[in-house]
């Protein structure tokens, strides 16, 4: 299980040379205006227009070499001097143990399926990655790809964003069924969208993955804990058939399966809010302010020398920029400390500035994490292996799952509200990023269990031959048996009819093909009985626009 694949060829590090000639074009527009203005007036120097060249071929630059550091990442490749010095240059971290391991291979295999035009969705590789809501929710947005002819590849290297922190932390706990390990991975993500055999649109992400990974408890040699009815038996007798409950399972059954998998922007890196502002905002201030007086000291002694010995006024001209940038570098160094507390000071002030900062941070407030402390303890008064991130990883499926469904049969085993509209609404939807989820109230009443949660999603959605975003916050209110504790429910061939026995699939919904009987679901998992859409306002969403 989660081995390299046989026939895995390794990726030529080739740059995608077309992401470079927007700025290489803003480039050269700045470099034109700044001749034609050095002709007009020869012996006036940094005039309004020729001081705008300067402000575009600075631009221009800066968006070059950015371009040229995602790529580096994207690759897998260090930033070298001078990149290091400007941009943050997070260090790769390959994989050092079983599962770092385990988390390349599900990526490569998850990549594989949404790329490749010609997968069989029934007989994937995927399918012995993956429990069956997990493989739910992605065979839904496979099949919704394909209706409208796109592609995703995903590409992404693993990175450490903070010296303080593992770039890979898990948490691993017995939910009386399986082992259930939470695992958070600092990666940087590039997805392609792809249709008609040509790339359509890049985005580029720092983010966290998280993984929801389940397997069979070991207590010996050869003895594992039954997922289904919890007896100890041997791993062989449970693949015949568990002697005390019959339920049959297969290796890949028995062992890591991934429950829950999606990229979150929600997540602590251990920083010093200073730390994260200096790191977003540090390489635009340092690049354009640097740049610019570089070119200043460059254009005026060289466009405007009479000397006519050119390659003499050439090399004193890249002497004269030396000169400029070195100043320019230096006091931009011992200023940055002034410049951050004005920037946090904005970040209060304003709004729409908070909102373009943060969209760019990888950092939550502690706000946010004691809110989701507190209510993660107050669930586990009353169900003691109560994780808030596994619980947050089944709410992410349930949502993707309403989001690439075309029908409300694809979703009713974990929704009893009637979401027909909503699924009309989303037919369009290619691909879903959650931005945060949180959960605002917890209560028993009636014997059953309650919970309010807020998801905020970017919405990727296919029209007019392009990829378009669009935010949308979604409300949910979720009941399960206040009788059902936290188990891996779901989890690899155990979902049964209670009537007949037979094995369920989600994606035939929760009456039974055999006997017509409808389970409730409540007594299994949580399930969605009110869900409430609100699309942010216009204003707000170019405001928070994630690209």
């Amino acid at each position: 299980m989660f081995k390299k694949f046989e026939q895995k060829v390794k990726e030529k590090k080739v740059y995608d040379k077309k992401i470079f000639i927007f700025p290489l074009i803003i480039f050269g527009i700045g470099l034109v205006i700044c001749f034609i203005a050095a002709k007009l007036c020869p012996e006036n120097p940094l005039t309004p227009f020729e001081f705008t060249g300067l402000i575009v071929t600075s631009l221009g630059t800066t968006l070059f070499f950015n371009a040229l550091v995602k790529e580096r990442y994207r690759l897998k490749l260090k930033l070298h001097f001078p990149l290091n010095m400007i941009f943050p240059a997070y260090s790769i971290v390959e994989d050092y143990n079983q599962l770092t391991s385990d988390l390349s291979s599900f990526k490569e295999v998850y990549s594989d399926f949404m790329n490749n035009v010609d997968s069989n969705k029934s007989n994937s590789r995927i399918q012995d990655y993956a429990t069956q809501i997990l493989w739910h929710c992605i065979y839904l947005q496979k099949k919704r790809m394909e209706k409208l002819g796109v592609q995703i590849r995903l590409e992404s290297s693993r990175l450490s964003y903070s010296k303080k922190s593992d770039s890979v932390r898990s948490t691993v706990y017995f939910d009386g069924r399986y082992n259930v390990n939470n695992v958070y991975e600092e990666i940087y993500a590039v997805r392609t969208f792809r249709h008609e055999n040509r790339d359509i649109k890049k985005v580029y992400n720092k983010e966290v993955a998280h993984y929801t990974f389940l397997s069979a408890k070991k207590v010996g040699k050869d003895e594992v804990v039954c997922p289904n009815c919890g007896s100890i038996s041997s791993r062989s007798n449970l693949i015949d058939g568990c002697d005390f409950c019959g339920t049959k399972f297969t290796i890949e059954d028995l062992d890591n399966r991934v429950a829950s998998f999606g990229f979150r922007r929600d997540f602590l890196v251990i920083e010093k809010k200073r730390e994260a502002i200096k790191k977003a905002i540090y390489p635009w201030i340092f690049f354009i302010v640097t740049i610019l007086h570089a070119y200043v000291g460059f254009v005026v002694f060289f466009l405007h020398n009479r000397n006519p010995n050119l390659f003499l006024r050439f090399l004193l001209s890249l002497l004269v920029a030396a000169m400029f940038a070195s100043v320019a570098f230096a006091s931009l160094f011992f200023s940055i400390w002034f410049i951050i507390p004005v920037v946090i000071f904005f970040n209060f002030c304003f709004k729409a500035f908070n909102n373009v900062l943060y969209s760019k941070l990888v950092y939550r407030s502690k706000e946010e994490q004691d809110q989701e402390n507190k209510m993660a303890q107050k669930v586990r008064e009353s169900d003691p292996l109560f994780s808030i991130q596994s619980f947050f990883g089944g709410v992410q499926n349930k949502l993707y799952a309403i989001h690439f469904a075309d029908k409300r049969s694809q979703v009713n085993a974990f929704s009893n509200q009637d979401i027909s509209r909503y699924l009309e609404k989303y037919n369009k939807v290619v691909d879903i990023e959650t931005l945060s989820l949180s959960m605002s109230s917890y209560r028993i009443e009636k014997g059953i269990q309650i919970a309010i949660v807020t998801a905020d999603l970017l919405l990727r959605e296919f029209k007019n031959n392009k990829i378009k975003n669009r935010e949308e916050r979604v409300k949910l209110r979720l009941e399960k048996s206040e009788h059902c504790k936290t188990q891996a429910v779901c989890g690899p061939s155990i979902l049964k009819c209670k009537n007949c026995g037979s094995n369920l699939s989600l994606l035939e919904g929760k009456i039974c093909k055999f006997c017509g009987n409808e389970l409730d679901m409540r007594e299994y998992d949580w399930v969605i009985t009110k869900y409430s859409s609100m699309q942010k306002d216009k204003k707000q969403k170019k405001q928070k626009k994630h690209k």
